[in-house]
């Protein structure tokens, strides 16, 4: 019988960012799992952190671990892949990758672990995975993939629900322009705004409010102090506009859909 808990199944360690406000409001009332494909050993290294490129996948794992810690989540988990790195980059050569690694096999491992949980509600990427990164578009592959084998073997706790983190592009964009407006310096976003503005896109039709897990999302993602560097504009808005983009969280059910026109503000609602 499922447990009704959630599972976050994302690819590196500060993916969970996006959606840390959910994650921290269901988390204090049910079992939360976090599934990490990687510990991101080919992510950014900010100054003064003390990592090396040696070292960052341990030091990306345990700032992950703190980062679960303030949102509620003792639940952590992580497959055995390397980062892949961003598309087009060496690092996507290494046969250890994530995204290299056989998707078959991957899927059979994700499906054992929600077999185990039993969660309710299943959270991934979509299938852009937000800017085109490899590893986050093999995690929404293998992921669905576990969760449609599951339905079509008729398995009992098989989850109710699969959601996709929702990237709120015209949202970004009325930020951006309005810090540029400001005369700060925004940079560009990972993935080339241009291209990640082309990407398909679901419309998300879950929005959750966590106004009141905005502290607490702030905290949160400034665990992640190896990348805080690469957050670029999302470290550097100011307050009100931080909390107007922060505020609200956003997901597209891609299992079982909803109405057309239809808009829920709760991953656990409508599912009979």
């Amino acid at each position: 019988m499922a447990n009704g808990g959630l599972l976050v199944a994302l690819a590196h360690p500060d993916d969970e960012s996006l959606i840390s406000g959910t994650i921290a409001r269901y988390a204090s009332r049910m079992p939360v799992t976090m599934l990490c494909a990687t510990r991101g050993e080919v992510g950014e290294i900010a100054p003064g952190t003390g990592a090396t490129r040696e070292t960052l996948g341990a030091v990306r794992e345990q700032e992950l671990r703190d980062a679960c810690g303030l949102l509620g989540v003792d639940d952590v988990r992580f497959l055995t892949y390397r980062d892949s790195g961003m598309q087009g980059t060496p690092e996507n050569d290494d046969p250890r990758n994530f995204a290299r690694a056989d998707a078959e096999r991957v899927a059979g491992e994700i499906l054992a672990i929600i077999e185990q949980v039993q969660p309710k509600v299943v959270v991934t990427w979509d299938e852009t995975g937000g800017y085109g990164h490899p590893d986050h578009v093999a995690m929404h592959e293998r992921t669905l993939a576990a969760f449609d084998k599951l339905h079509d073997d008729g398995q009992s706790g098989a989850p109710d629900a699969l959601y996709y983190m929702a990237i709120p592009i015209s949202e970004f964009v009325r930020v951006m322009s309005e810090m540029r407006a400001r005369g700060i310096d925004v940079g560009e976003p990972p993935g080339g705004g241009e291209a990640v503005a082309s990407m398909p896109r679901a419309e998300a039709n879950c929005v959750i409010e966590v106004s009141d897990e905005y502290e607490l999302k702030r905290q949160a993602l400034r665990a992640h102090k190896t990348q805080l560097d690469t957050f670029g504009p999302f470290t550097n808005m100011p307050p009100d506009l931080e909390r107007s983009f922060f505020g609200r969280e956003y997901f597209f059910r891609a299992r079982p859909p909803l109405a057309d026109g239809k808009t829920i503000d709760d991953l656990f609602a409508d599912l009979g």
